[in-house]
């Protein structure tokens, strides 16, 4: 499995679930080399750096990067990317029949709000891992609401590693 954003506040909880579900490769790739330990340290076998991205060998990518065209790289032929970045791009269409590739978007809001159940599912299920503590969020840094531009900003300059908290 490949996994842009990886270090981010989503990405480093997405490798440790990855490597729970049984995937022997979790491949983490990061903004920057001082990213690299990070995600070796939450359970990635090992780190690239953007936009230098391994070619045609993951079984699955989760795209949180929107890299798009440089992830699809990274599938071997029958392979399944999951793009769920805000960021925009495209994709070479050509691709996907040619490689026999799936690609498909999602977004956690949509998800919650057309399938409650399933979402009531799927969260009470990522709970026992974390009550257990194999599944770990790491504070990246803390910031009172009032300096909510501030972390903001953290996150848009891509410098944390981990969750970024604000307290009330």
């Amino acid at each position: 499995m490949l996994i842009t954003g990886a270090a981010s506040g989503v990405g480093h909880l997405l490798v440790q679930l990855a490597r729970l579900a049984g995937f022997s490769t979790v491949i983490g790739a990061v903004g920057s080399a001082d990213k690299t330990d990070f995600v070796r340290s939450v359970g990635a076998t090992s780190a690239v750096t953007y936009p230098a991205m391994p070619s045609s060998g993951a079984d699955v990518v989760l795209d949180g990067a929107g890299l798009l065209g440089d992830a699809l790289a990274g599938l071997r032929p029958g392979g399944r990317m999951v793009f769920f970045a805000s960021g925009g791009g495209t994709l070479p269409a050509y691709d996907l029949p040619a490689r026999g590739l799936t690609v498909t978007g999602f977004s956690m809001g949509r998800f919650a709000r057309t399938s409650p159940s399933a979402y009531a599912d799927q969260s009470a299920r990522l709970w026992e891992p974390a009550r257990s503590g194999e599944l770990r969020a790491m504070v990246d840094s803390t910031y009172p609401l009032a300096s909510a531009a501030d972390a903001h900003r953290r996150i848009e300059n891509r410098l944390n590693r981990g969750k970024v908290v604000l307290l009330p």
